[in-house]
């Protein structure tokens, strides 16, 4: 499995973390997710590319970096 790291524009608060961290979980062939608030990224284990990921924050203030 890859492990990837992406930063994560938009974040501000916990429920940022949750939400972002959900809708990763939810992207095909993600199989682990740890969002930081801290340090603003979210890395992510699995197949999955950028651009699904980026696509399941369609419709949100998130945007991968």
């Amino acid at each position: 499995m890859m492990e990837k790291v992406y930063e994560v524009q938009g974040m501000k608060c916990d429920g940022c973390v949750e939400n972002v961290t959900e809708r990763f979980q939810k992207v095909a062939g993600v199989t682990a997710v740890k969002v930081s608030l801290a340090d603003k990224t979210a890395t992510v284990t699995g197949t999955a590319s950028k651009e699904d990921l980026a696509a399941s924050l369609t419709g949100t203030h998130f945007q991968l970096g």
